[in-house]
């Protein structure tokens, strides 16, 4: 039923995932409507509700656009319901602005295989993931995926290698200043550099350790299926799945090194994930395989809010 409703493109598909996006986000930060009531409160609610919803619209928009997926809307469904399964990262506005950006970043990436513009999108590439990094710090490790698109493209003009840099002198520059403005002078601007963190204590708690435990599991298997994709992919088709496959890596060492592990941060690789799986459901074969997985990833959200 669900892969047959959400295995062609339909209006009415997205609408039904909206209606599901915004009553799980609201239900994972149902503490905010027994508090008093603050304006200040409802506004960065509602931002951090369209900040998500956005999310899942750029990232359908994406995956069509570079034949990522095929017309289907099991992305956004899936997208859904991953992010729904970390209530953590819905009541993270720090970690859904990271999101957002990096997934804007990762739009410039994949692009990159057209080779047009590219002086352009390497630079904006560099000053989203670094405003994502001002939200999340370690979200600056994505600037790896930059040189990654290049080396995976086969993109070799050497000029382009130092447009990151000069992005980042141009974002450091500019960033100071603002420190300056604020603080009053220069001697009193803080600059605080996260260190590494191996600490993954807080993910013994099982409502974050069973949606994480579930990606890895699910990660294992599609992305054996999705090497095998590739191998038979068309020769011009082969790097794009190396470059997801190399997102993926990179959003896997954000979250291994982040100093403060609290379980949002697997948010930050729900897209990649997304399309990865998404691809997965499109060339399995066995319906009844398909349906249940389905339906296992969309109540998902549910049994973890249930204990939570």
């Amino acid at each position: 039923m669900l892969t047959r409703f959400f295995g062609t493109s339909k209006p009415l598909a997205v609408v039904l995932v909206f209606i599901y996006m915004t009553l799980g986000f609201f239900y994972s930060n149902r503490e905010q409507f027994v508090t008093p009531f603050n304006w200040q409160e409802v506004i960065r609610l509602v931002g951090m509700w369209l900040l998500f919803i956005s999310t899942m619209f750029i990232l359908n928009f994406v995956a069509q656009k570079n034949d990522l997926t095929k017309r289907s809307t099991y992305g956004v469904l899936l997208f859904a319901a991953f992010s729904l399964s970390l209530p953590v990262a819905l009541k993270d506005g720090a970690i859904l602005l990271a999101g957002f950006f990096i997934l804007i970043a990762l739009r410039r990436i994949i692009s990159f295989k057209s080779e047009l513009y590219m002086e352009r999108k390497i630079f904006d590439a560099t000053l989203w993931i670094l405003l994502a990094a001002l939200a999340f710090y370690f979200s600056w490790l994505y600037l790896i995926a930059i040189y990654l698109g290049l080396l995976l493209y086969n993109i070799s003009n050497p000029r382009y290698l130092f447009i990151p840099l000069i992005a980042f002198i141009s974002f450091t520059v500019i960033y100071y200043s603002f420190l300056i403005l604020q603080a009053g002078a220069p001697a009193d601007v803080t600059i605080v550099f996260e260190s590494v963190s191996f600490d993954f204590g807080a993910y013994n708690k099982v409502k974050i350790l069973i949606p994480i435990a579930f990606f890895i599991a699910l990660m294992l298997w599609t992305v054996w299926k999705y090497l095998g994709e590739q191998r038979n992919a068309s020769s011009g088709s082969k790097s794009r799945y190396s470059v997801i496959l190399g997102l993926l890596a990179v959003g896997l060492l954000v979250i291994a090194l982040s100093a403060h592990k609290t379980g949002a941060e697997w948010y930050l690789i729900v897209p990649v994930m997304t399309i990865i799986v998404s691809n997965f459901l499109e060339h399995t074969e066995s319906p009844i395989f398909k349906e249940s997985l389905l339906w296992l990833i969309v109540l998902l959200p549910v049994f973890i809010n249930y204990i939570a």
